[in-house]
């Protein structure tokens, strides 16, 4: 009988949603398959480790619907390593992604509530992380508005571990406990553009009912003139972290790029502030991400500053390159300069070493391309002391992966 009604209960809501004027339902799909060889990925290996050689997966459903009054999005994710799950799987591989649903006030003003995906400007603050086969949502409620060249978030977030708490309860899991945000860009003129944002997150002490603010503010323009872009940012936190400690905390960056007809360059230089390995005060210094995305974009496909050898009290800079040419094939190479910006320690250098990565890109389609990634990481002495036991050789550290992406849209 179920089986029987389910599929006509469905004709029936899509024929009433199109029945509605000027909507729209679509059902699309995102699959990714990345093959890895791992030899020196995050952390530096003794020469004695053996490669690791790993196959991901992600398989994304969207279903979207628009219309005059409200939109609407479910993508339903799978995403894990091949063999994660037993060949006869009983546990729950398949996720939500995105969940939310969009109600338009006028042509102007809308309200976004649900779990969704969020980037804004230069993705330092917010990202959605679609490089990693996971990617990262929030469950919040934001207002939009929309008019001209002016764009305005304000968003809320409040986080539980738990439907069924009845009185205030502890909150284990490693992210804000409390969010909310402003963000605001103003388009001036095809030439500039100038990206806004106010953060205000608040972080429980680990077991206890405790929580800490921390605020984070800061500005992104972007400039574009005959072929040059400078897209440059500074970020300042105040306030105390999770740990109860007062924060202050900045990054300073400036990226200078020229492009001509299907060739670019690209010179950059980050700083993330730390402090140094005897100061011995009770403020803390480094850089908290709201989700771990800076690393990977800006630092080197390696992940190395994302490892757990790295110091993230000393903070991290780079200097960076980046040249890119093609069109429908292309291929671009990227060179990472890492330093910690504060000592680590007496008669430690604050060089961490020197990445190379190379992308070679081929759209087979709009909808259809392969990625053909090689890094590898020259590791200073002193990284390389620190982060193994005295005497140790390091493996060459080396990555080289093949991502193939298929987006189709089924409806």
């Amino acid at each position: 009988m179920i089986k029987t009604i389910l599929p006509g209960l469905l004709f029936f809501i899509i024929t009433s949603l199109f029945a509605q004027n000027q909507s729209e339902l679509t059902l699309s799909g995102d699959f990714r398959t990345i093959s890895e060889f791992r030899q020196g990925y995050k952390v530096l290996l003794p020469e004695s480790a053996e490669p690791a050689f790993v196959i991901s997966q992600r398989s994304r459903l969207i279903l979207d619907y628009n219309s005059d009054k409200f939109d609407m999005r479910f993508s339903v994710q799978d995403a894990r390593a091949w063999g994660e799950t037993f060949i006869i799987n009983n546990t729950k591989s398949i996720i939500l992604y995105e969940a939310w649903i969009k109600y338009h006030f006028n042509p102007f003003l809308n309200l976004t509530i649900g779990r969704k995906a969020i980037k804004y400007g230069d993705i330092r603050i917010f990202s959605d992380r679609n490089w990693s086969i996971i990617g990262a949502a929030h469950d919040a409620a934001i207002l939009n508005f929309r008019k001209r060249n002016v764009f305005i978030d304000f968003g809320i977030a409040v986080n539980n571990t738990s439907s069924g708490i009845l009185e205030r309860s502890t909150y284990d899991i490693k992210q804000y406990k409390s969010m909310s945000w402003f963000w605001a860009s103003k388009v001036f003129s095809p030439k500039f553009k100038l990206n806004f944002i106010n953060l205000l997150a608040g972080y429980q002490k680990p077991e206890t009912l405790t929580s800490y603010a921390l605020n984070t503010i800061g500005i992104n323009p972007v400039l574009k003139i005959n072929g040059f872009e400078m897209n440059s940012a500074a970020y300042f936190q105040t306030g105390k972290n999770g740990s109860g400690n007062i924060h202050q905390a900045h990054i300073y960056t400036a990226n200078l790029s020229y492009t001509y007809q299907f060739a670019s360059i690209k010179i950059g230089y980050d700083q993330y502030s730390g402090k140094d390995y005897d100061d011995i005060s009770g403020t803390d210094r480094h850089f908290i991400q709201i989700m771990e995305t800076i690393p990977h974009t800006y630092f080197g496909f390696m992940d190395f500053v994302k490892g757990h050898q790295f110091q993230y009290q000393q903070g991290i800079s780079d200097l960076n390159f980046k040249i890119k040419y093609g069109k429908k094939t292309t291929i671009t190479a990227y060179f990472h300069a890492l330093s910690y910006t504060k000592q680590t320690g007496v008669d430690l250098s604050k060089k961490i070493g020197n990445e190379f990565d190379f992308v070679l890109t081929h759209k087979f389609a709009a909808n259809h391309s392969l990625d053909i990634g090689y890094s590898f990481m020259l590791p200073h002495d002193d990284l390389v002391i620190s982060a193994l036991a005295p005497s140790t050789v390091a493996n060459f550290a080396q990555w080289a992966w093949v991502r193939l992406t298929f987006k189709p849209k089924f409806l």
